[in-house]
Order: structure tokens, then sequence, then C-alpha cells
């Protein structure tokens, strides 16, 4: 006769899983259950949106700052970690996040940042908003800004991409594609070298 009841305790993670996650980010095959435990007892049933705002400011007051992300760039980076569009978070997109804020390095940061926009091609913004996604963004993950700001090193990245009408509104999907086919305004958004060295370096 099959049980009319359901155990409570959640599937093990799948061993081929396991051993994938492990050799992707040369972690123990003990950590990544581990993780896999502490996600299970605290998101049963995935992260849903709300749980990661919350989840993101807890990161924030861990990191010493206790500024909230913007609701709107919070919706954008739950749906570029949502895979599968389930609307919720489960393990391993959780756990690949994680392995970015906490390891990663402002490089891959930076590319992830400029996923944000993928699915709107359309995606244009004023001056002021570009700069605010990407200090937002900075700050949220953890990327170290430059003393004297992102300000000057955004209006150098503009001029050389021809984005020099500050009246207009930039093309997003023009901006990452730049940023991502010249390396030299990349370096120029995550180096924290003296910005006069990178003038004359680029």
């Amino acid at each position: 006769m099959k049980s009319l009841f359901r155990s409570r305790l959640p599937a093990p993670l799948e061993t081929a899983q396991t051993k994938r996650l492990s050799k992707q980010f040369h972690l123990p095959e003990e950590e990544i259950e581990e993780w896999y435990e502490r996600f299970q007892h605290c998101y049963p049933r995935g992260l849903s949106s709300k749980e990661f705002v919350f989840y993101l400011h807890q990161i924030q007051i861990k990191n010493g700052k206790d500024k909230r992300p913007t609701k709107s760039i919070v919706k954008r980076l739950f749906r570029l970690l949502d895979i599968n569009q389930d609307k919720q978070l489960d393990f391993e997109e959780f756990f690949q996040f994680n392995i970015l804020i906490n390891q990663g390095s402002s490089e891959n940061k930076l590319k992830l940042i400029l996923s944000l926009y993928d699915k709107d091609k359309q995606k244009y913004l004023t001056r002021q908003q570009l700069e605010n996604v990407l200090i937002n963004m900075f700050d949220l993950l953890d990327i170290p800004i430059p003393n004297n700001g992102l300000s000057e090193r955004i209006n150098t990245i503009l001029t050389r991409g021809n984005f020099n009408n500050q009246n207009s509104k930039i093309s997003w999907h023009a901006f990452r594609t730049h940023i991502l086919d010249n390396s030299s305004s990349f370096n120029l958004l995550v180096s924290n070298d003296d910005w006069d060295y990178l003038i004359t370096r680029f």
C-alpha cells in the first residue's frame, strides 16, 4: 500500500550535480553538500523575489553597508539569475550567485552587470541613470569604487565610444557591446589604479 504521507526531508543533491559543481568551482564535495543543506533549511521551496530582496539587504549589512539596492535593479538581477524562469532561485542558481559575490573577480562581476538588460535590446538610459546602475551594482557586488568615483571614467568611456551627446539617452546594449569589445574601457571601470596613470596608459 502506498504511503499517504510524504517525507518532509529534502531530496539529497544528486551525486552528478555535486561532482560537477565541485569541479567547476574547485570546492570539496562536502562543502557543496553543506551549502545545499543550508539552502534547503532556509528556502525549501526555492528563493522567491521577496526573499531575494531581504537576502541582498543582509549581504549589504554584512559588508558594512546599510544601503538597500533599488527595486528595479534587484528585479533585473533576479530575472537574470533565474535561468529556468520559474520565478524562484533554485539551489544551483543561488549557489552560483553566492560564489560570484564571495569569490568572483571584479571582471566577472562586471560581466554580470553588463548582462542585466540582455533581454531588453531597446533599453535606453540617461547619462545619470547609467551611472546610478553601475554604482548601485558595484556597491551590491562589492566591487571597489575608485576614490574619485566612477563619473570621470564613465565620461571617458562615453567619449571613446562616441556616446558624447549628453542630452540623449544611451543604448545599454551599445554601451555593453563597447565595454566588452574594448579591453581598455573594460579595465578602466574595474581598475583601482590612479586615474592619471590610467589615462596616460590607455
